[in-house]
């Protein structure tokens, strides 16, 4: 009977997969470059990072706002423009039948 060195050394191992390893140091190599630009947000933001975060959410906050009005602003109009077309409707509707030349 023989030992394999890892059963001697008394560590239970799996057969390494050469694809795992390969996806776990792309996903560190990911990590490492998100941190090296989150470090250079940090710096570029003079170190205020969170400020910087904040000014984006409210500028967010500010576009959709006006998205908000923008949107009211054209229900409005749409429903100024759904009653001048059942007025045109409604004008049109009274004219069918009606001699062209009489006054």
């Amino acid at each position: 009977m023989t030992a394999e060195f890892h059963d001697l050394a008394g560590v239970p191992r799996v057969a390494e997969d050469p694809i795992a390893h390969n996806e776990i140091d792309a996903l560190t190599r990911r990590v490492e470059a998100v941190e090296d630009r989150v470090e250079a947000l940090q710096v570029q933001s003079g170190g205020n990072f969170a400020a910087v975060i904040e000014g984006q959410a409210a500028l967010r906050r500010e576009v959709r706002d006006g998205f908000a009005k923008v949107n009211a602003r054209f229900d409005a109009l749409e429903a100024k423009m759904d009653g001048h077309q059942a007025q045109i409707v409604d004008l049109l509707s009274q004219l069918v039948g009606k001699d062209p030349n009489a006054s």
